[in-house]
Order: C-alpha cells, then sequence, then structure tokens
C-alpha cells in the first residue's frame, strides 16, 4: 500500500532532476552569453565553472539523498535549494523576457532560507529545536516580506545600486523608491544579523554534541560556518558598495560561498553512502550474532553497526506494562534528551522495543530490517523470561525475609514475654519453699522445691525453643560469633579452619547460620565423629563448606537449597560435604 507512492514520488524526483540538469543548462548559457556582465558566473570561466558545478552538485545530492531515504525532507530541500541557486543566473539576462528576470529576482531571496533550512535540518530532515525553527521560520518571512516588497514597490530604473536587471519588473505596481531603499536597507541588515545566528548555532551544535554525533555533523556544520561568514561578509560588503561581479571582493566572497555549498552537498552525500554503509551492517547483524545470542548482544551489534556505543534497548512487556532492558532489568521509560533521540521498533503492528540513539543517527526505524526485527522479537521474548526469573527470586527473597522476620519476632516475644513470666513464678516459688520450709512445712515445702525445679526445666526448655527458632546472637553479635556459639554446643567436635568477622545484611546471615547448624545436625545424625568447617568471603560472595565423616548422606536438603536460592546464591550437596555460596555485597 505505501511502496507505490513512494515509487510515484522517485519517479517525479528523477524527472525534477532531469529538468534542473536543462535549467541548470540554459543558465550557464545566459551567464556565459547575454549576462556576462550581469552575473557572477558570466565574470570568468573558473566562476562559471565553479557556480554551475555548485548547483549540480546541489541537485544531485538533493536527488541521491531523496531516493536513499525518502522518508526525509532534507533532500527534496536540497533540490529546491539546487533550483533557487540558477535564479539569479535569469535574472542577469539582459534582453530577456522581463517576467522570467522578474521571476528570478523574487526567487534568489529565498537561496539563503533555503540553505539555512537544509544546514539546521541536518540530518534527520526536521528542525529538533525551538531555536531552530524560530531562525528558520524567521528567514523565511523576512524573505517572503522582502521580496514581495521589491517585486511591488521596486523599480530598478529608479535603482542607484541596481547591477544585474536595471530595467524589468513585471510585478510592480507602484514605484516607491524611498519603500524600495528602506527593504533593502532592512534585508541587508536582517541577512547579516541571520548569517552570524546560522553561523553561531553551527559552532554551538558541535561543541555540544557527542562524539558520534560530531562525526555526523561535522561536514554540514562546517559548510554552514562558512556560509554564514561568506554571507555577512556579503551584507558588510553591500553596506559600504554596490554591488559587482567584477570586484575582487565580491567574486572572491562568491567563490568561497560556492565552496560552501559544495562542502554543504558533500555532506549530504557523504550521509546518504554512510545510511547505505549501515543499512548494511545493520543486516549484517543476524548472521554475527549466532543462534542464541547472549542477553545484551544485539544491542551491542547495533551500537557498533551505527557506530554509537551509547545506543540503549528498551523493551516493551504488554503483560506488565514496564520496559526492560536486554536483561531484564526494568528500566524507566526512554525519552528524548538533547543530542539523543527516541526510536520506536514495530513487528506485526506491535511495539517490540524503543531504541535511545545519537539524534545524528538518522532514520533508524527505516535502517532496520525484517530479520533484526526478528532478533529484536526473540531477544524481547528472552528478555521477559529473565524478568520474570528476577520477578521470581525477588519474590523468594521477600518471603525468605517475611518469614526470618517473624522467626525473630517470635523469639523476641519468648524472651520478653513467656521467659520473664517463667523466670519471675520460679523466684516466688523458691521464696514459698523457704517460707514453708521455715515454718516446719516440710511437706509444703518439699512440693512447693518439685514445682520450682519443673519451673526451671520449663525455662531451659523455652530458652532452647526460643534459640532454636532465631538465635539472639545472630542479631547481636553477627554470623561469626552465632557459629562459635553452634560449635560450642555441637554434638560433635567441629573443627573451624576459617571463619568471618564482619557483619553482613540479615538474611545472609541467617541463610549462612541455618546452612550450617542444619549440616552439623545432619552430620550427627549420619553419625559422624568429626566436622570440619570453613567459611570465607570471596570478591562478592560468602563460601559455607562443611563436610564430615560420617556415612553417606541421603537427604536432598532442599529447603536449604530455596533459602540459599532465594538470595541468588547456589548449594552443592555431596554425600560427606555441603557447600554454599551466598552474595554478600
Amino acid at each position: 500500500m505505501t511502496s507505490a507512492p513512494v515509487r510515484r514520488t522517485n519517479l517525479l524526483r528523477l524527472a525534477v532532476g532531469a529538468i534542473a540538469l536543462v535549467y541548470g543548462l540554459g543558465a550557464l548559457a545566459v551567464a556565459r552569453g547575454p549576462g556576462e556582465f550581469t552575473t557572477y558566473a558570466g565574470s570568468s570561466g573558473l566562476a562559471a565553472t565553479l557556480a554551475v558545478f555548485t548547483g549540480f552538485a546541489l541537485v544531485v545530492a538533493g536527488l541521491v539523498t531523496s531516493l536513499t531515504r525518502p522518508a526525509g525532507r532534507i533532500g527534496d530541500l536540497a533540490l529546491v535549494a539546487g533550483f533557487v541557486w540558477f535564479a539569479p543566473f535569469w535574472v542577469g539576462w539582459t534582453g530577456g523576457p522581463p517576467l522570467v528576470r522578474s521571476l528570478g529576482m523574487v526567487f534568489a531571496g529565498f537561496l539563503f532560507p533555503v540553505l539555512i533550512h537544509v544546514v539546521l535540518a541536518y540530518p534527520s530532515g526536521r528542525l529538533q529545536s525551538k531555536l531552530a525553527r524560530l531562525l528558520v521560520s524567521s528567514v523565511y518571512l523576512e524573505a517572503v516580506l522582502s521580496s514581495l516588497g521589491r517585486a511591488l514597490f521596486r523599480d530598478p530604473y529608479f535603482d542607484p545600486k541596481c547591477w544585474d536587471n536595471c530595467t524589468d519588473n513585471a510585478f510592480l505596481v507602484r514605484s516607491l523608491p524611498g519603500v524600495a531603499h528602506t527593504i533593502q536597507v532592512m534585508d541587508v541588515w536582517f541577512v547579516m544579523a541571520a548569517a552570524g545566528a546560522l553561523a553561531a548555532f553551527c559552532v554551538w551544535r558541535l561543541v555540544a554534541a557527542t562524539g558520534p554525533a560530531r562525526r555526523v555533523l561535522w561536514p554540514m556544520s562546517v559548510a554552514g560556518l562558512v556560509l554564514g561568514a561568506t554571507t555577512g561578509a556579503h551584507s558588510i560588503a553591500l553596506s559600504r558598495a554596490a554591488e559587482d561581479p567584477l570586484d575582487p571582493v565580491f567574486l572572491s566572497i562568491f567563490m568561497i560561498q560556492c565552496a560552501a555549498v559544495v562542502l554543504l552537498a558533500s555532506g549530504l552525500l557523504w550521509t546518504a553512502l554512510r545510511a547505505r554503509v549501515q543499512r548494511r551492517s545493520v543486516g549484517r547483524i543476524v548472521a554475527g550474532l549466532g543462534e542464541a545470542p547472549s542477553p545484551g548482544s544485539l544491542q551491542s551489534a547495533l551500537a557498533r553497526a551505527v557506530g554509537d556505543p551509547e545506543l540503549r534497548l528498551a523493551y516493551w512487556l504488554p503483560d506488565s506494562r514496564r520496559y526492560v532492558d536486554p536483561h531484564g532489568t526494568p528500566v524507566r521509560e526512554p525519552v528524548a534528551a538533547p543530542g539523543r533521540a527516541v526510536t520506536a521498533l514495530v513487528r506485526d503492528g506491535r511495539q517490540v522495543a524503543v531504541v535511545t540513539h545519537a539524534a545524528s543517527v538518522a532514520d533508524l526505524e527505516r535502517e532496520i530490517g525484517a530479520d533484526v526485527r526478528l532478533a529484536l522479537d526473540n531477544e524481547r521474548l528472552q528478555a521477559e523470561v529473565l524478568t520474570q526469573l528476577i520477578d521470581l527470586r525477588a519474590s523468594r527473597a521477600r518471603i525468605v525475609q517475611t518469614g526470618d522476620a517473624e522467626r525473630r519476632r517470635l523469639e523476641r516475644d519468648l524472651h520478653d514475654g513467656a521467659q520473664q513470666r517463667l523466670l519471675a513464678l520460679s523466684y516466688d516459688l523458691r521464696l514459698a519453699a523457704a517460707a514453708a520450709q521455715a515454718e516446719g512445712e516440710a511437706e509444703t515445702a518439699s512440693l512447693l522445691a518439685d514445682a520450682t525445679g519443673e519451673a526451671q526445666a520449663a525455662l531451659g526448655e523455652l530458652r532452647e525453643l526460643a534459640h532454636g527458632i532465631y538465635p539472639a546472637i545472630l542479631t547481636e553479635a553477627g554470623v561469626g560469633s552465632a557459629i562459635a556459639s553452634l560449635v560450642d554446643e555441637a554434638p560433635l567436635p567441629v573443627e573451624v579452619a576459617e571463619t568471618v568477622e564482619e557483619r553482613y545484611p540479615a538474611p545472609v546471615e541467617t541463610a549462612v547460620y541455618i546452612v550450617v547448624a542444619e549440616a552439623i545436625e545432619d552430620a550427627a545424625a549420619r553419625a559422624a565423629t568429626f566436622v570440619g568447617l570453613s567459611l570465607l568471603r570471596d570478591g562478592d560472595r560468602l563460601v559455607i563448606t562443611v563436610a564430615d565423616d560420617g556415612s553417606e548422606r541421603t537427604a536432598s536438603m532442599s529447603h536449604l537449597a530455596d533459602r540459599v536460592g532465594a538470595l541468588g546464591g547456589w548449594l552443592v550437596v555431596e554425600p560427606t560435604t555441603v557447600r554454599a555460596e551466598v552474595p554478600c555485597a
């Protein structure tokens, strides 16, 4: 549905290019014939060659850019600039049709606005900043008012600074030399200010751009800088003397301006060539990734292909309504920033990913073919699975943390509640037994002494229960001291080869303590006579190793694997050895 209109548009552009060839050759014939003394191209063979080459360079660059990137308008702008470039040739057609000369006079005033538009809209064809839109709009508006005013009120015969067309104005309504002179003076000063603004904008864009963007922008920015400088110099020269193509000052300014426009056209052609190279590079991405690329490899390949190391991919997950990176980590919705653009990539009518890239990388959505979109869709599915794994791990960690928090609360409740009451009861029973003994009630004293013993036994059992739920020393002194206490109370000899003293997050310390406690208890159950224990830090992980000399282990200890796995670690259970690694950073 969309390819047919594009083909028709391209055929129209080719037809315009053929017309531009005839149009430019006709302008050259005018310049080297009747316009020999009223055009810059007529002043010398070198000037004629340079002037015509510049116009054709704009036309060719516009055609190539338009055919390479049909969606962009910058190629069509360059094509228009090529046509307008030849307008002054027709103005100087001495003895030519008045309407042709008058039309050339009107359109010649739009050369500078169109060139400014091309420079500031490069490379995407769209004006990115409010300042650029304001400058281009104001220059176009001034050109319209100035051309209209001179067409309606300027009689060339009464213009003392006339040099190219001093007889014909087919649009003259009323001769107002004062008004025409005021319009000309205002136009000279306005163009001088706009030229300075263009030069400053080009310098600022180069300074503010990132490395990849600067490599793309420099040809056009340098061309814009030289164009602004030469246009400003031309305005200054006009304010001091009448224009004369044979004057060395005016002729030098014209030739430098031609060089700047050729550089501008070269920048457009270089961009078109670079886009073609990028398209081929992007097209080779899928072949270079392999069948099962690792997460993030497609992002890296795209960054290399377009020459932007800061390129980032964000995948849209419609079920969870959020963006994630290639590794499945949630990220904020990408937004455009100064020097950075955002391009949405769509496959089969649905959004797959969003790419944040340098603003100088134009038309990225078009550069990415069907194969790369398929690879993007596959990596999006992979990122979705990784996101689910991250969510599952976070959920397991929250469950473990919630359980540990409840264990700590129960331990505190038992310590501060039931234990204290049993202590008070035991104390009261001892007092009562002493009082009964003093009063000679031996039988009552004996009963009270027995009750005191039972209370003490219940208190001991309660303390053991509280310690089993969550050892208070783990909270107060850390995992090193808690393991030392565990070793002291172990039912078999435990040799500690290495341990740690620093503190770690509570979930980590709890997991380490429980792994050690369960491993020692299991060793005792398998009739072991000795346990070797080591606890050391290796980078961002705590490594726990518990080995014994008991019979071969038959239990899987899956509950320990779940607890360690909830923290992102892993557990290896062998016949007489348990080894665990727990992230602690």
